[in-house]
């Protein structure tokens, strides 16, 4: 056992050795994650492993569907699924990494009340036609976005006029505390991150090397989008098939309800409305867990389907955000 936990460092380190002593962040987490892992099924000692990498040259091209589903019990007139096509081109390709355009197109809404929403259009019509240009480090993950200094500006006027509509309908009292609390929450790097989070999704397990049935664990420390700390949380990966084809992985992320519910606090405080002691004794727990399943077609070298779902659940109260993401047109050799 000892000897195969070594060899998961050395070979999936990306390079860098892993400090356990310094919190582990959403970017690099899988390369962190494999490197210490923490369950492997007996007799896999000689199981051969098998690499997520992408495969790609300078002028590929593909697309992707994809399916976002939003489902919240509290508020039944919200829920909706929308689908966009990606077109995805890569402008750079090296020992170093990749650069790619990543480029959404137009989103249909199947909910009627929300597609004649004005405010709600606005934020999905924000992001049409935008080159994000996505950087990839040498074993394909995320690592950045290389044109922020240009899409920023762009987001931040849509957010600004999606904050303008919510303002107009709250008290003058009220409104000082709203515009600094949303400030705050619609920082640059929150509006970065949520526009990138589906490449994220896409994109997250390029650096995994497992053998079939191979389980990895890690404890997370996930800074809160919001500032104010992090939210400690369990990641785990299992290599649940290989063919000569494809390769088939599950992915599970648990996440710490205490701080789920003391962010929940201080955003709440952020807003300018306190929850009295008394009232947030009442707060039921809050659990958040996501479940990942992904198929990576190994002659294409990328994910042929991705499936993502978060599920929040506060007392009676059940959020589900589901994302589906699958390969249409592959790159053309």
């Amino acid at each position: 056992m000892k000897d195969r936990i070594y060899m998961c460092n050395r070979r999936l380190s990306t390079r860098e050795a892993i400090d356990p002593r310094k919190p582990t962040t959403g970017r690099g987490v899988v390369a962190a994650c494999l490197a210490v892992t923490l369950g492997v099924v007996p007799g896999l000692a000689l199981a051969q492993d098998v690499t997520i990498a992408p495969k790609l040259a300078i002028g590929d091209e593909f697309r992707l569907a994809l399916v976002r589903t939003r489902d919240n019990s509290a508020q039944p007139q919200q829920n909706s699924t929308s689908r966009t096509v990606i077109s995805v081109r890569v402008t750079s390709a090296g020992a170093d990494g990749y650069v790619l355009d990543w480029v959404p197109g137009e989103t249909v809404v199947d909910n009627q009340q929300l597609a004649q929403n004005p405010v709600v259009m606005a934020a999905v019509e924000a992001v049409r036609g935008l080159r994000f240009r996505l950087t990839l480090n040498a074993d394909g993950e995320l690592t950045g976005l290389a044109n922020q200094d240009e899409i920023l500006p762009k987001l931040k006027s849509m957010m600004d006029t999606i904050v303008q509509q919510i303002l107009a309908g709250i008290p003058d009292d009220e409104r000082t505390a709203m515009v600094s609390f949303m400030n705050q929450v619609l920082s640059p790097e929150v509006l970065v991150s949520s526009a990138t989070r589906e490449a994220g999704i896409y994109f997250g397990l390029n650096g995994v090397s497992l053998a079939s049935g191979e389980v990895a664990e890690i404890e997370l420390q996930q800074p809160s989008p919001f500032g104010g700390g992090v939210i400690p949380g369990i990641f785990r990966v299992r290599m649940d098939s290989i063919t000569t084809n494809s390769v088939s992985l599950t992915t599970e992320t648990t996440y710490d309800s205490a701080a789920l519910l003391r962010l929940t606090e201080s955003l709440i405080k952020q807003a300018g409305k306190p929850i009295p002691p008394s009232e947030l004794a009442k707060v039921p727990p809050i659990d958040m867990n996501d479940d990942g399943t992904f198929v990576f077609d190994r002659a294409v070298g990328l994910m042929r389907e991705v499936t993502m779902i978060r599920r929040v659940v506060a007392g009676t109260n059940q959020r589900l955000d589901r994302w589906e993401m699958r390969l249409l047109d592959g790159p053309k050799r």
